[in-house]
């Protein structure tokens, strides 16, 4: 699925939107996400399913509809998440709703940076954040404080769009606990 622009994302979850400070919507376009392998589902030891999404997106949100300095989220609208996980500079919401469980991914540019300064400063018995953005790129990403998704404020050009993985995928037997784990698994 492509869709050369777009203001949400219908998901049976709500719809995942990106906005900017005064609540208006950003257009967006999708791409197939490419990190699509099949996930084990184990049900004690004896059983095994093989799983796939139901959707696995990425949505890009081109740098160039966005104001340099201005904030931004995406986040799945009326619908709670919690934090999904992490990995490899990249962190992921949660949840299952209506039967489905979901996640949105978003890669941190300054990960890397983060860690460096955070090291530095508590070696020398300092308070690690705020952090020094001089050094940053891109972008500077936060989990919102609901865990509804990410907010985002652009730094410079250096990327031409900014990603966020979002996958879902019908619950079946298993916990639901087990289909978040999968549909972060594609995210992060």
């Amino acid at each position: 699925m492509t869709d050369s622009s777009m203001d949400y994302l219908p998901t049976p979850c709500g719809a995942i939107a990106v906005m900017d400070e005064t609540g208006r919507w950003v257009p967006f376009s999708l791409r197939e996400n490419p990190y699509n392998p099949v996930y084990s589902l184990f049900y004690g030891t004896r059983q095994e399913e093989a799983l796939r999404p139901d959707a696995n997106y990425l949505l890009c949100v081109p740098t160039s509809a966005l104001t340099i300095g201005h904030t931004y989220s995406a986040r799945l609208l009326g619908a709670p998440l919690h934090f999904g996980g992490s990995d490899e500079h990249t962190e992921a919401v949660s949840g299952t709703l209506r039967g489905y469980s979901i996640a949105i991914g978003a890669y941190d540019p300054n990960d890397e940076e983060k860690i460096r300064q955070a090291v530095q400063r508590l070696a020398a018995g300092e308070a690690v954040e705020p952090y020094d953005e001089s050094s940053f790129i891109g972008y500077t990403l936060e989990r919102l404080a609901d865990c509804g998704g990410f907010s985002f404020r652009l730094l410079d050009r250096s990327m031409a769009e900014i990603l966020f993985a979002v996958a879902y995928v019908q619950n079946g037997r298993a916990a639901p606990s087990e289909y978040e784990a999968a549909v972060e698994f594609w995210t992060t």
